[in-house]
């Protein structure tokens, strides 16, 4: 089905006092303990790996059965922080980039890249509300999403300046969508693109407009020339989206993603067929939760496995605003045979399913993606 490449990296090495990333977390002495909530977890989940979820305390790598299997501060990863937040992080080879905030829950940020096991190797400042950052290997460079600057800019891959090399956004042809906050890099058919989350603004009732977050797809295969491919949905807006990515399920290819305030009693996850993924998807339902662990505060990240498991990042009351150890991780599994019912996928024009997810963890403070490292520990 296409030529689509993931290639999820293996982190190696051991360096004397430093414990390798995916050892025992309680080692070496001083590392403070991650929150571990009360898991409610009685499957047995197939993938071997961990959820690599970045939040208002730092990093932690979580097994799929909730246990904690590394953790570090912010402060202890990339220097003094003291009022950092986990926005966002991504694979980098033999080590990790990641995306936080640096004065407050949405102001200012940085970007630092952390060797295999866990040294800070470089850390950028001054990013306008910096929500991931990626390698592309085109040339080595490194994307940022900043959010309120309504961009993405690329920086030289070494990390010794934010002068951008070039940048994606307004002057762009073709450009729209208001804060962009996440992006998934993939290649298919010889070509390369970027998958876009714009969160826009939520809706307003009773009265009031329209919520005006959507979905972007760019072929970015040339630097410096950025073309727009589509919009979804193709007119109206979702409402507060996160995280949107592609993933193989139930003989589909699928766009996936965070609906955070996509329902009127909370969170749901977007769903549409991207078989072709240069062709607007076709939008097939948004899924609530139900149950005890019900509703879905604020989603921020999806994760799905082509068995249908799906691991769900919930950020809490406040959509994060607040520094509250109200942040979840959930398990469930979607249904099959899910098929596009006719409706746009707009906010209330939805088609709506459900799942009764369990508890993983709770009491994380303002977790945001959760995606799956599916890799085995040796």
């Amino acid at each position: 089905m296409g030529g689509r490449v993931i290639t999820w990296a293996l982190w190696g090495g051991c360096q004397e006092e430093v414990a390798p990333i995916g050892s025992d977390p309680s080692t070496p002495a001083g590392h403070s303990a991650a929150p571990s909530g009360t898991s409610a977890h009685t499957g047995s989940p197939e993938p071997s790996g961990v959820l690599v979820v970045p939040d208002g305390d730092g990093l932690t790598f979580f097994g799929l059965d909730g246990a904690v299997v590394w953790n570090r501060t912010w402060t202890e990863l990339a220097g003094p922080c003291e009022q950092c937040g986990g926005e966002g992080a991504s694979v980098d080879g033999d080590g990790l980039l990641v995306a936080f905030t640096t004065r407050g829950t949405t102001s200012g940020g940085a970007v630092a890249r952390l060797s295999g096991t866990g040294e800070l190797e470089w850390r950028l400042e001054e990013f306008s509300f910096p929500h991931g950052a990626e390698r592309d290997p085109v040339d080595g460079s490194v994307l940022v999403v900043e959010t309120s600057g309504a961009r993405v800019v690329w920086v030289e891959g070494d990390g010794q300046s934010t002068t951008a090399v070039r940048t994606l956004d307004r002057d762009t042809p073709g450009w729209f969508g208001e804060a962009p906050n996440g992006v998934e890099r993939f290649d298919w058919d010889g070509r390369s693109y970027l998958l876009f989350s714009h969160r826009g603004r939520g809706p307003a009732f009773p009265t009031g407009p329209d919520p005006s977050g959507a979905l972007s797809l760019w072929d970015i295969t040339t630097p410096g020339d950025y073309r727009f491919v589509w919009r979804f949905p193709e007119t109206g807006g979702l409402a507060y989206p996160h995280g949107a990515v592609l993933r193989t399920f139930d003989g589909h290819l699928w766009l996936v993603y965070a609906h955070s305030a996509g329902l009127l009693w909370g969170s749901s996850i977007g769903l549409a067929w991207a078989d072709d993924p240069t062709r607007p998807p076709r939008y097939v339902a948004d899924v609530e939760t139900t149950g005890p662990t019900a509703p879905l505060d604020f989603l921020r990240g999806v994760e799905l496995t082509e068995d249908g498991q799906v691991w769900l990042t919930d950020s809490g009351p406040g959509g994060g605003a607040s520094a509250s150890p109200d942040g979840r991780l959930l398990w469930g599994r979607l249904p099959t045979g899910l098929e596009p019912s006719g409706a746009t996928g707009r906010f209330q024009d939805q088609t709506v399913v459900s799942i009764e997810p369990e508890l993983l963890v709770s009491g994380l403070v303002n977790p945001f993606e959760g995606w799956l490292w599916d890799r085995p520990w040796p």
